[in-house]
């Protein structure tokens, strides 16, 4: 019988403590895994840095929730800002100098849970005829990636028609040619939804991009402004700002006919709605030239506005990561260590109570020629294959548990990890846990190694 065949027999005689002691280091194992999983892909989840626009025009208040409202389409959203603000942009020189690409968008209805968001066709990179934009022209939603219809056909910017995120067909089993409503803003399960009269007629799905952009329904920004409560609220926050007061505005028998536009013959909207009483929840902008300063300098003007705050969202997101989730993480993987250290004294008193109960077997093989230094190392390979196999079982678990975690954050922002790749720390890990496990077993080898032959022979 071979050194392994004998180990293993001799982990076999004692199966429910070996079995208990692999199932310490496989949950060991598996929680400090999944830990550097989660933390690594993270990290390359919301503290990336690869996005295609460098500026984040909202209102001031807090650059991490208009960040995640925006890029990753959760939280509430902040409030707005005034439609002219986008208009500067375009053509302000003071601005237009720094920013290259502008896209506005609209949030604040959603259609079965998913977020609908208002744009324009340049978000896509198309122009408002359907045509795909020159590359040099083409917004990206990250560096050398843009958006791309699948199925169907961009959005006529002038009508009521949607494209869909990939994601959004499977969740709501929308698809080309199908209509939908819009629900007021995002209700919990126990409200009685909001639903809007106007009527969207989808007209196709992009292509998958791995963001959270999948799962939402974009429509054209004018057809944003049509729906009723939403010109009601911007027409009296600009009362507001101007000192008025909203109730006295003329109000009609049955204000909930009122319609702020009208559909002309070929079925484009005729928006009655001015520019100067229009906002925007945000704006994404590309800035010119490489290295970032037109984008700080772009930052820094638009800072200067009363009601205005641009943000970079990849500093944002770092910001975020590094002071919530990954000294979080740090914690975590310490817990982790912790738990492994217990695993390998576990090692360590099974396999010393064996070699105790094992006394008169050792004495055995020694007079059978069995040297002080062999039986070491039966010990030591024992305490090794246990670290070994409990190691690997863990290594698939730890993964298994980035699987779920990868699934949890693809319904919460649409975008999910690489749960199935390895980082040379998990490596690094899992032999440090096989030395460990040798270290641990040293201990009670060192017992073995002293078993005096003659008085453990003598039948007890």
């Amino acid at each position: 019988m071979n050194p392994i065949q004998l180990v293993i027999k001799q982990m076999r005689q004692r199966a429910l403590s070996t079995w208990l002691t692999l199932l310490s280091v496989t949950l060991g194992v598996a929680l400090a895994v999944a830990i550097m999983i989660l933390r690594r892909e993270g990290q390359s989840l919301f503290a990336q840095a690869d996005f295609g626009y460098d500026v984040l025009v909202g209102v001031k208040g807090s650059p991490l929730q208009l960040t995640l409202n925006t890029v990753y389409h959760i939280d509430k959203s902040p409030g707005n800002i005034k439609y002219q603000v986008y208009e500067d942009l375009l053509h302000s020189p003071a601005y237009r100098r720094y920013a290259k690409l502008v896209v506005p968008i609209c949030v604040g209805d959603s259609y079965k849970g998913l977020r609908i968001v208002g744009t324009l066709p340049s978000m896509f990179g198309y122009k408002d005829d359907g045509s795909r934009a020159d590359p040099e022209h083409r917004f990206e939603y990250r560096p050398g990636q843009s958006f791309e219809v699948a199925d169907g056909q961009m959005f006529n910017p002038d009508k009521f028609e949607a494209v869909l995120g990939s994601d959004v067909t499977r969740l709501t089993g929308l698809r080309v040619a199908d209509t939908f409503q819009a629900t007021h803003g995002m209700p919990s399960p126990t409200e009685t939804p909001d639903i809007h009269k106007e009527v969207w007629n989808v007209v196709g799905i992009m292509k998958p991009t791995h963001t959270s952009n999948d799962r939402v329904l974009f429509i054209p920004l004018i057809s944003f402004y049509t729906i009723f409560e939403h010109a009601k609220a911007e027409i009296e926050r600009e009362m507001i700002r101007r000192g008025e007061n909203p109730a006295t505005r003329p109000k009609p028998s049955d204000e909930g006919e009122v319609q702020h536009f009208k559909l002309r013959a070929d079925g484009t909207i005729d928006l009655q709605l001015p520019k100067e009483d229009r906002e925007l929840s945000a704006i994404l902008v590309r800035s010119r030239g490489e290295g970032g300063f037109a984008g700080q300098a772009l930052a820094y003007n638009l800072n200067l506005l009363p009601d205005v705050m641009a943000v970079n969202p990849a500093s944002v997101m770092r910001e975020f990561f590094d002071t919530f989730l990954s000294s979080s993480a740090k914690v975590l993987l310490l817990i982790a260590l912790l738990v492994t250290v217990v695993a390998a004294a576990s090692i360590m008193t099974t396999i010393y109570n064996s070699v105790s109960a094992r006394r008169r077997e050792i004495a055995i093989l020694r007079a059978l020629g069995a040297t002080r230094r062999r039986i070491l190392a039966l010990i030591c390979a024992e305490a090794v294959l246990v670290g070994l196999f409990g190691g690997l079982l863990g290594f698939i678990v730890g993964h298994l548990l980035g699987a779920a975690g990868s699934v949890y954050m693809s319904a919460l922002v649409g975008e999910g990890i690489r749960w199935l790749s390895v980082g040379p720390e998990e490596w690094g890990y899992l032999a440090a846990v096989v030395a460990l496990a040798g270290l641990a077993g040293l201990v009670p080898a060192l017992t073995a190694y002293r078993t005096p032959v003659a008085t453990n022979l003598v039948a007890s």
